[in-house]
């Protein structure tokens, strides 16, 4: 009888594992080195992760990570459904769903070639702070902070900054400079008359120091 109660344990186990790590899945680039009192694994030689419960895929020279709990990488690509992040490092924690970038340059269906030297992107909630020498191919941009808000398809560019469009360029001085952009058509609408919804984006800013 012991066993017999044994046998559905053990094969609920088995299940519970198998789960787990059809979520994340690993491709190793080289050797793999587990720590097992920290459950921490390294691939010095890096590889692929994917985590197909949030949709998202890794590429990097170096990683380090344990499972359900962080992923840390180097010269690393990170792709999303509708986004692309290239970076020199990555610290992202699983459970917040929140990715902190060194030297990223980001891409999407509305911003080519933005750049920034950190930036903070906060998955659960489609948004994308940038601080620190924030470029921007399309739209021509240069700023000292940008956040998006990816889902809604608008921005809002906080203290000095240039924007150029066609012939017409908006320059803000200061800290106080704010300037929102909003995407619809394949268009850029931008105005430095800030609707009410951009407090609700400057507050995000404060989340990257």
């Amino acid at each position: 009888m012991q066993a017999m109660r044994l046998l559905p344990l053990a094969l609920f186990l088995s299940l519970a594992l198998a789960a787990r790590f059809a979520a994340f899945s690993v491709e190793p680039a080289g050797p793999q080195r587990v720590n097992l009192d920290t459950g921490v694994t390294t691939l010095p030689q890096g590889g692929v992760l994917v985590d197909n419960e949030n949709g998202l895929r890794l590429r990097a020279g170096y990683i380090e990570y344990k499972e359900g709990t962080f992923i840390r990488a180097r010269a690393l690509e990170l792709l999303s459904a509708k986004e692309t992040f290239r970076a020199q490092s990555l610290d992202y924690d699983i459970p917040k769903q929140e990715a902190r970038f060194g030297a990223l340059v980001f891409a999407n269906a509305d911003f080519k070639g933005l750049g920034a030297e950190r930036a903070l992107a906060l998955f659960a909630e489609d948004i994308v702070v940038l601080k620190g020498k924030v470029r921007a191919d399309s739209p021509r941009l240069e700023a000292e902070t940008l956040v998006a808000d990816l889902k809604a398809r608008e921005a809002l560019v906080l203290g000095r900054f240039t924007y150029q469009e066609g012939k017409a360029t908006l320059r803000g001085q200061g800290p106080s400079a704010r300037l929102y952009l909003r995407f619809v058509g394949g268009k850029v609408q931008a105005s430095t008359k800030l609707p009410q919804e951009a407090s609700r984006l400057a507050a995000y800013a404060s989340r990257l120091p």
